[in-house]
Formats: C-alpha cells, sequence, structure tokens
C-alpha cells in the first residue's frame, strides 16, 4: 500500500505536546507504537493535555475502545486556551470498536485508509482483550494482529493503557504490548478541565470510521 505524503508531520505536532516529552527523541516523536499508562482518568487528561497542540492545526484519529472520549473536557480546555471548543473538536476523527474484532478492523483496514500523517490515539484498548467471552487464545490472536497493523502503518501511535486488573492467563498481555512499543511512559494529566465521567455533555459523538 502507498500511503500518503503527510500535509502535517506527527512527530513535530507532538514534539510540542508538553507531557510527551518523555518519548521525544532529538526532539522528536519517531513514527511507531508507543504505550502511556495511567489511572482511570487518563483517556480525558490525555485528551485535555492535546488541546493547545489541536488548537495549532494539529488533526489526530481517535479510537475510543474504552467508550471514555469526554468532549465536553476538551471544548472546556479549548475556552480555557481562548479558543472555540468547537475548533478543538474538529481536529478530532473519532470512532469507537465495541470489541476486538472491530478494533483489529479499524487498525488494520480503516485508519490505513483514513490516514493523512495524523497521530491515532488508542484509547483504553485493553478491556476488549480481556473480554472473557472471547477465549483466550482467540483474544491473543487478535491483539498480535492489532500489533502488527500498527508496525505496518508509518504513524504515531499512542495506546493508552488505563491501569486495570487482568483475568487469569492474560495478567502478561498488557506488558507485551509495552514490550513491543519505541517507548514507554506514565501520565498523570493535567488539571484544567472538568472530566467527570458524569458530567452534562462529557460524552462526544461519534463518527465511526
Amino acid at each position: 500500500m502507498t500511503f500518503p505524503q503527510h500535509p502535517v508531520l506527527a512527530e513535530a505536532d507532538l514534539a510540542g505536546t508538553e507531557p510527551l516529552r518523555p518519548l521525544l527523541r532529538d526532539g522528536r516523536i519517531l513514527p511507531g507504537h508507543y504505550v502511556v499508562s495511567g489511572p482511570r482518568e487518563l483517556p480525558a487528561r490525555f485528551l485535555t493535555a492535546l488541546c493547545p497542540t489541536l488548537l495549532r492545526g494539529a488533526r489526530v484519529l481517535w479510537l475510543d475502545a474504552g467508550n471514555s472520549f469526554n468532549a465536553y473536557g476538551l471544548g472546556y480546555a479549548a475556552r480555557f486556551c481562548g479558543a472555540d471548543a468547537r475548533a478543538a473538536l474538529a481536529r478530532v476523527e473519532l470512532a469507537r470498536p465495541f470489541n476486538l474484532y472491530q478494533l483489529e478492523t479499524m487498525v488494520k483496514v480503516k485508519v490505513p485508509e483514513r490516514w493523512r500523517g495524523e497521530p491515532v490515539v488508542i484509547a483504553d484498548p485493553m478491556p476488549l482483550f480481556y473480554d472473557e467471552d472471547v477465549p483466550e487464545a482467540a483474544a491473543r490472536r487478535v491483539l498480535t494482529r492489532v500489533l502488527e497493523g500498527m508496525a505496518a502503518l508509518p504513524a504515531v501511535w499512542l495506546v493508552l493503557a488505563v491501569d486495570r486488573p487482568a483475568p487469569a492467563g492474560r495478567e502478561s498481555w498488557q506488558r507485551h504490548m509495552i514490550s513491543c512499543a519505541q517507548g514507554e511512559m506514565r501520565f498523570y494529566g493535567q488539571d484544567i478541565a472538568d472530566d467527570r465521567a458524569d458530567a452534562p455533555g462529557g460524552r462526544g459523538s461519534v463518527e465511526a470510521l
């Protein structure tokens, strides 16, 4: 597959995002996948931290695997920065995989079709692989294919790994994802937005890939 020329290089966009400084190498974030771990609030706080970068014109593909996209928090952060909330929200292309097979399809098919050089965030994917209705061997195969899909697309992939207990037999899977990554960091976020899950308007609308 031939990928389009990058109109905006993701590594340049993300280099200006202060909380991601631990991932920089020679002032850049190189293509590859990175794991950012943190508490339950990680996806909302990470989105808030990206707000200044989005307002500078960067775009992001956001795969909301954990059903935690906080449009209200991003809008609040944009207003805090003196901008219209819609200016930041318009820079996020949002999709929500409801199971691990949909996530695989997005990573291997849908994202490559739409990708134009922007970073790709996969927010809280591990619960999809911890679904006990999916046999362990089948879930492990999908995890392997998702990792292969990320390796095949020369994007900056940011996997937000929320701290969660894993079912028996799957305890090492998140560590495996980290071991395959270009880099790993822990993220604690910034207190500039109301990112409560129960806040009015705290759930974004979804445009499926």
